[in-house]
């Protein structure tokens, strides 16, 4: 498997995954897609062997232009540099298989993300817990969602 940087490329496979990873990411759409890439140089995609996506991450510096609720409420709570994971989703056939642990080694210094604690998505509560995030503060989201708010201070999982 091969890391590399997100480009418009990928965007039809990263619309799929999306699209199959729903409800424990945020549904995206081609022009989201393309405005979220507009923002940030630290988006990745995971590239498998036989050439296929195996799984996408979209991030941010703290100091970004994105506007996510979560990403605002850390950006307040957090006074120092850290990079923030919107999201990592990884393909039904590619899962349980470090994915998602290959993603967030291509970071570094203090990563922050949020887990949906309703509706419910205990793989990755269970993932970031593993990988030795904490708990920062629980955020009840304008669309209804519960989230848990996290950081590590170390990259590798």
């Amino acid at each position: 498997m091969t890391i590399v940087p997100m480009t418009g490329a990928f965007s039809a496979d990263i619309l799929r995954i999306n699209r199959d990873s729903r409800p424990g990411v945020a549904a995206l759409d081609a022009a989201e897609l393309q405005r979220l890439q507009s923002l940030s140089a630290r988006h990745r995609v995971a590239v498998a062997d036989d050439g296929r996506v195996a799984g996408y991450a979209l991030a941010f510096d703290r100091d970004a232009a994105y506007d996510g609720e979560e990403f605002l409420a850390l950006r307040k709570l957090l006074s120092g540099p850290f990079v923030y994971i919107d999201q990592i989703a990884v393909a039904a056939d590619h899962r349980r298989r470090g994915v998602a642990a290959a993603l967030y080694r291509g970071f570094e210094g203090v990563l922050c993300c949020e887990v949906n604690l309703q509706p419910p998505n205990p793989a990755s509560s269970a993932f970031h817990r593993g990988c030795g995030f904490d708990v920062i503060e629980t955020l009840r989201t304008a669309d209804g969602r519960t989230v848990e708010l996290l950081k590590r201070d170390v990259v590798a999982p």
